[in-house]
């Protein structure tokens, strides 16, 4: 299983999905914002982060910027939580390192769970063949 950061603002959002992914057997911590997620990023070294974009204190953007997937953390999947319309501020996570977005209008935390399971599946697939 999988070590899971959910920086997410939304509070009903952040424990939802925290109870499913912990239900799928991942370790799971939680932030409300991009500053308090950075710090914790740092002490519990996620395999998966799932970020949200708008966001008080430090937004998602401002997060990547800091985090910077692409060069320090490159095995560490950021996964983008948005709603319809944020189609720039997407484009330019995806720039700074994200590695997809899902839309949180269309997806329930339970879906979300399936797209974990398909990242750490693609992981240990990518691991086996570099063996």
């Amino acid at each position: 299983m999988a070590k899971i950061l959910i920086v997410e603002d939304d509070e009903a959002l952040n424990k939802a999905y925290e109870f499913i992914l912990k239900q799928d057997g991942h370790t799971v911590m939680t932030a409300f914002n991009g500053q308090d997620g950075l710090h914790k990023a740092d002490d519990f070294k996620p395999d998966i982060i799932l970020l949200d974009l708008l966001m008080p204190v430090m937004d998602g953007l401002q997060f990547l910027q800091n985090f910077d997937a692409t060069n320090k953390h490159p095995n560490v999947k950021v996964v983008i939580l948005t709603n319809l319309g944020h189609e720039k501020e997407v484009e330019e996570a995806l720039q700074l390192g994200a590695y997809k977005y899902i839309l949180k209008a269309h997806e329930s935390p339970r879906q979300l769970s399936v797209h974990v399971k398909h990242l750490i599946d693609k992981n240990i697939e990518k691991k086996e063949s570099a063996v």
